[in-house]
Parts: structure tokens; sequence; C-alpha cells
């Protein structure tokens, strides 16, 4: 037999390319660079205070202050000067709360929307899940290849809620597991920048948002707390929240 045919019938006897790697493998790899499975087993709670820089120099800096607990409550506090706007999630229930610091009359409150309830419900899910779906809520996690992303090899893995539900996709460096960035269905991609351990896990020092190329904004996180006593009303949903919304009262 010739050497060449030889060598091409060993050649059709090999797998074109190596096994990909199970996307559990890699989020498994990427959160031990957070910390041990003890530690994020055991994240009840979370605080966040950091502020919101927007990448146009015109607008002004948002003053934030986030309370998370596992596993369906939040309550996100924004602050514009004298202007703030609160959103509060607890399990089924949610609303959001608009008020002026320099005026009583100005406090306004709604329920939120189906979709703006379920976009808040995943992101209090995600802060706690650390890269591993929601199984029971009908989340899939799929391995979609290595490509280049933000100058990083990375693994891509897919992650999809059933009958079009909200996708997201998540990058981790070849190299070292890290999480390079988070792709929404949405376009929005955010990068996480630095890193600081508070109780053996690791946060970023700020998270930088993107719509394709441009830069949309940046939020610094200045002080975090994780597993911290938490006071009883923090994610109480007003008592004439509970009751059927009625329509606002709208000018003649």
């Amino acid at each position: 037999m010739k050497p060449i045919l030889l060598f091409s019938l060993i050649a059709l006897a090999l797998p074109l390319h190596a096994d990909s790697p199970k996307a559990s493998d890699v989020v498994k790899r990427a959160r031990a660079t957070v910390a041990t499975e003890e530690r994020l087993k055991d994240l009840v709670t979370m605080q966040v205070t950091g502020r919101i820089v927007s990448a146009d120099s015109t607008m002004p800096e948002a003053i934030v202050h986030m309370v998370a607990r596992k596993p369906l409550s939040q309550r996100l506090e924004v602050r514009v000067g004298e202007v703030v706007e609160t959103t509060i999630i607890n399990g089924k229930k949610s609303c959001m709360i608009r008020s002026n610091l320099s005026d009583d009359k100005s406090h306004r409150m709604r329920t939120l929307s189906e979709p703006e309830h379920q976009q808040i419900a995943i992101s209090t899910r995600q802060m706690f899940a650390y890269f591993r779906p929601h199984y029971r809520g009908g989340e899939t996690m799929t391995y979609a290849g290595i490509e280049q992303r933000r100058g990083v090899r990375a693994h891509k893995l897919v992650y999809a809620y059933p009958d079009g539900g909200p996708s997201t996709t998540r990058f981790f460096a070849v190299n070292d597991d890290t999480l390079v960035s988070i792709l929404t269905d949405q376009g929005v991609e955010s990068v996480e920048v630095g890193s600081q351990f508070v109780d053996g896990i690791r946060f970023p020092e700020k998270i930088e948002y993107f719509q394709g190329k441009q830069k949309l904004h940046t939020f610094v996180l200045k002080k975090i707390k994780v597993n911290k006593p938490l006071r009883e009303q923090t994610f109480e949903i007003p008592k004439r929240q509970r009751k059927e919304a009625k329509p606002e009262p709208t000018e003649e």
C-alpha cells in the first residue's frame, strides 16, 4: 500500500476535532474563579452601593443601592439628583415607586408589568446562581463553541427560556475560565472590570455596558456586603399596591 494512501486511511479513522466540553464543566470551572462551592452555596443576602456613570458626559451620575435576598427578593434604589426610583420584587409581587425628595406629593407607585416583573426576577436569580441556569423555570444551557470575544478566546454558552422567552449568552475565557462578558437578547453586553473580594467571594470593581461597539455607561461598585441581617420591611410591598391598581387621572 502506498504511504500516502495509508496516511489518508488513518486520517479518516481519527475524529475531525476533539469533543466539545460540556457546558456544565465550563460553568463549574467558572464558578471556581469566583469562590468555593461552599461560599456560593451559603450566599443568602447581598448589598451593593455604587454609582452609574454615563458615557455621555452631559448626563448626571446616578447613585445606586441594591439589596437582594435569595431566592427572589430585591430592592433597587436609583437616585439622580432629588429623584429616586425604587423597584421592589418579593416573590410573585413587585412594584416601582418614583418620588422626589424635595416634594412629598410627588410620590407615585405602580405595579410592574409582567415583562418587567420577569426581567427583575431573572436578574435577581442570576445574582445568586453564578452562571447556573434556572432549570425549574425551564431555562436551558447550550454549549455553542469557541469564539473571540473582547479580544479573548472564549467558550460561548447560550441560556434560553422556553416559548420565546428571554435568552442570554455568556462568554468564558478558555485560558483561565473567568467570565469575559454577558450579552442579552436586546444586544446589551456587560463586561466586568477588576476584582475585589468580600467574604471570600470575588466581585468586579466595575461593570461596563455596551450596545455593539458603543459604550453606554459604567456601574462602579463602591461598597459590598454579604450575608448581613436585613430589616424585615426591606422587601415589603406597600399595602395599597397589593390591591388592584387604579389608573392615574389624565389631564383635561
